[in-house]
């Protein structure tokens, strides 16, 4: 019998893995998906006579809807099943006309930026504040959005990303009162925080109850759903639902899959009857290690330590670990907890590992955790071996040659990187994941940058729109 190679993949995965602190929300825990999970053939059905069209929403499909409404508290909810790309995609295209100005957060996500090209829009980027000792970027300067709206006063709309793929958190309701102020409409990226809602007293405000107008929320992230499950909320009247609605239809799958849209739907209902409980419980045992560990040494971010640090909030869920000052780099450490532990974490770069705690976690999995790196820290502080510490940068502001949607579409050539310097770059430089572009398409690519993904590559981080040969495609 021919091997079937994505299922033997996955088999070979499961067996090489004991506990996951990436997503899907729902770890791959028996029992949380409830009836879904046994009986996928029977739940996959159709648009059909005594159904319902998540496009044209008018039975139990809009049932779900409104009971998605009414949990978060929006004015209207959908479902999204091509992913939260898709719902960045189509919000931003129902809020602007081709040729409008909008102002981004410039570490969002890529779907941000193709939200641009494919709608022929200006860019003004607001850089995050990059906090040197920690070698993150820490909130976005509350003070310089409001300039930029002052000095912008023709900008449609104003997309920011809360909280970062590392916890990072700015006070998102000064923001909304900023942006309102000017009349603009104010979209957030919640990829990162569909939990946030689920236990106010421990976790930072959630975007939907804050002042956004928009929120985007992939579900499958930090809440027991199937991966590509995701909501869009609107929250405000300064929204034409309609809109939201045509581009949804326009961008979306005319196929979406029922499994997909119950198991988005249950992961809601789940976390309405266990989410506060259990993310309680965790945030508490997180803590908890947290201080076991920072005591010993190991740089472990937390609320209390970075918000004295300049940071607004963060969030408790997300595990961000380092072992920098042995001259471990992330990456490093995510292996060696891959590899000798049989824990797989969500993602690395240059100093950190990157894990998602989430509701359907249980304490031994986070024991399991702490006691690795704990366990990693005492042996590799035994080691004399000097290693080198890597300096990370902020993000670099790059000189924009051309519109971005001019380059994307610009006759290209593959270049090695070291000959792309100075030239204009055709297509997406991005470590994935987070998925955070370094270079857009249309951006003057330099020195600094070219060394830096260098390092990045020789530290077994992945960065898409760089080939196995060091080429990058450049505007002929």
């Amino acid at each position: 019998m021919k091997k079937l190679n994505i299922i033997s993949g996955i088999q070979q995965y499961r067996s090489e893995v004991d506990t996951n602190f990436h997503m899907p929300g729902h770890k791959g825990k028996d029992g949380i998906l409830n009836e879904i999970g046994n009986r996928l053939n029977f739940y996959d059905i159709t648009e059909t006579l005594g159904t319902d069209n998540l496009h044209y929403p008018t039975g139990f499909l809009k049932d779900a809807l409104d009971y998605i409404s009414e949990s978060y508290g929006s004015k209207k909810s959908y479902m999204v099943v091509n992913g939260t790309s898709c719902g960045i995609i189509s919000a931003i295209m129902a809020c602007t006309n081709p040729g409008d100005k909008i102002i981004v957060q410039r570490d969002c996500h890529k779907s941000v930026y193709n939200a641009c090209i494919l709608g022929d829009l200006k860019l003004y980027y607001l850089y995050p504040e990059f906090n040197k000792k920690h070698g993150l970027n820490f909130s976005i300067s509350l003070e310089k959005l409001e300039q930029m709206l002052a000095d912008n006063p023709d900008v449609k709309m104003v997309v920011l990303t809360y909280p970062t793929f590392y916890g990072i958190c700015f006070d998102i309701k000064k923001a909304a009162e900023i942006v309102h102020k000017y009349g603009k409409i104010l979209m957030i990226d919640e990829a990162h925080g569909s939990h946030l809602h689920f236990c106010k007293d421990m976790l930072p405000p959630s975007a939907e109850s804050s002042g956004a107008d928009i929120v985007t929320q992939s579900t499958h992230k930090t809440l027991p759903c199937l991966t590509q499950g995701s909501i869009l909320h609107v929250c405000s009247d300064r929204v034409d639902t309609s809109n939201i609605e045509s581009m949804l239809r326009m961008l979306q799958t005319t196929s979406p899959s029922y499994v997909l849209m119950a198991s988005i739907e249950n992961a809601v209902h789940w976390m309405n009857q266990h989410g506060e409980e259990r993310l309680k419980r965790n945030i508490e045992v997180f803590k908890r290690r947290t201080l076991e560990l920072r005591n010993m040494g190991i740089n472990v971010l937390e609320d209390d330590f970075l918000i004295g640090e300049g940071c607004y909030d963060f969030d408790a869920t997300r595990a961000v670990i380092s072992m920098s000052e042995l001259g471990i780099t992330g990456t490093e450490l995510q292996e060696i907890l891959r590899y000798k532990y049989k824990i797989q974490m969500e993602f690395a770069d240059l100093q950190y590992t990157v894990g998602y705690i989430t509701a359907t976690d249980e304490i031994v999995d986070i024991d399991r955790l702490f006691d690795a790196v704990k366990e990693i820290y005492l042996e590799e502080s035994k080691s004399k071996e000097k290693r080198e510490i890597i300096e990370i940068e902020p993000f670099p502001q790059l000189q924009h040659e051309r519109k971005m949607r001019k380059a994307f579409y610009a006759v290209n050539e593959l270049v090695n990187m070291d000959d792309a310097i100075g030239r204009t770059a055709a297509e997406f430089i991005i470590p994935y994941p987070p998925g955070i572009p370094l270079v857009c398409p249309g951006e003057i690519i330099i020195q600094d940058t070219v060394d830096y993904v260098k390092v990045m590559l020789e530290n077994s981080i992945n960065v898409n729109g760089v080939d196995k040969n060091y080429q990058v495609r450049v505007v002929k």
